[in-house]
């Protein structure tokens, strides 16, 4: 089944209500307990310091995201298309123009920032596909390991991206030549 992005980005912001409504049960929690005078009230509190600044982070980070989408009724388009891929197993979709992960966090990588990919072994146990921009800086989109029923998952993802940037590639050599 295809999502389309209203329903990707429907689920990240409901992560994020979820995410608040923690906070505030722990934020009142700590209020109450820190007026019982009781000291895990004050550990309460840290806690939800923490938790407060690090959705700040994540949502700065959603929103710069977003931001890389730029107009997302081409991207809806091109989730339509023929060529795209959707992995529910690694919350991944790759499009013509985009590599989309939803998990652990919503980040958006425009293919044409990146220079390649890479497989990361770790033995027979565990295989990572990365995205390599520009800068040399590593973008793990697709993680398996063995026994975890993911591996045909991450052979269609690995796929898709080997033939984009042989395609890419193709480009590039006939556009130099002529």
């Amino acid at each position: 089944m295809t999502k389309t992005p209203d329903q990707i980005l429907q689920e990240q912001k409901s992560r994020q209500r979820l995410s608040f409504t923690v906070l505030a049960a722990l934020s009142v929690a700590a209020v109450v307990l820190v007026f019982a005078k009781q000291v895990m009230g004050w550990v309460f509190l840290v806690m939800a310091l923490l938790m407060g600044a690090a959705m700040f982070l994540r949502l700065r980070g959603f929103r710069q995201a977003l931001a890389k989408l730029g107009d997302r009724d081409a991207f809806a388009r091109q989730i339509r298309e023929a060529d795209s891929l959707q992995l529910e197993a690694f919350g991944l979709t790759l499009t013509r123009d985009f590599a989309v992960l939803e998990r652990p966090s919503f980040q958006v990588y425009r293919l044409e920032e990146m220079a390649k990919f890479e497989v990361g072994l770790a033995g027979d146990a565990k295989k990572v596909l990365f995205l390599t921009d520009r800068q040399g800086e590593r973008h793990a989109i697709a993680e398996t390991a063995k026994g975890d029923d993911n591996q045909s998952a991450f052979d269609r993802a690995y796929r898709w991206v080997r033939d984009y940037f042989h395609t890419r590639t193709q480009t590039e050599r006939e556009e130099k030549n002529t």
